[in-house]
Formats: structure tokens, C-alpha cells, sequence
């Protein structure tokens, strides 16, 4: 999913020339539009803050993966998706 706009909520105080918008004597620090930073952020700053502001919320979201294991004596063959016996 890809938004238009960077979705750090800290984005508009960074203060760079390229986020000011407005008419002469009412200028403003607006976001950007987000870019290649997993289509949510404009920059890796603002992707850094957006992790750490929405941190708790991210873990929440994503359950933990169990524990697993597999037998030594076994490999995994990736193109069939099976656990192949190593022992010849």
C-alpha cells in the first residue's frame, strides 16, 4: 500500500527549503509526498520517526512467530517446499 503523503506525523517541523509552501508573508512547513521508503515516508528520517511513533502499535499488529525446529539429519529443498533426509 503506497500513500500520497508521508505519513510521519513529525514530517512538516523538518525544516527544508523543499517543504515550504504559501504566498510571501504567509509561508508554511508542509509534508512531503512520500517516496521509495516502503511507500510511507519521504525520506529515511522521516521513515525512522514514523517506526519510532507508531512502534508500539506495529507490534501489536504482527503476532509472534512460534519457536521451530527440524531433525539435523534433514535439509530443506526450497523448490518443493519439503524437508528432504540428508542421509545417504
Amino acid at each position: 500500500m503506497s500513500y500520497n503523503h508521508c505519513q510521519n506525523p513529525y514530517c512538516h517541523n523538518h525544516n527544508t527549503i523543499d517543504r515550504i509552501r504559501g504566498q510571501q508573508g504567509s509561508k508554511v512547513y508542509t509534508t512531503r509526498n512520500s517516496t521509495n521508503y516502503f511507500g510511507i515516508a519521504c525520506t529515511l528520517s522521516c521513515l525512522n520517526d514514523y517506526w519510532e511513533h507508531n512502534k508500539e502499535q506495529i507490534i501489536r499488529a504482527i503476532p509472534e512467530r512460534p519457536k521451530s525446529s527440524r531433525p539435523i539429519n534433514t535439509t530443506y529443498d526450497w523448490r518443493t517446499g519439503e524437508l528432504m533426509n540428508s542421509q545417504s
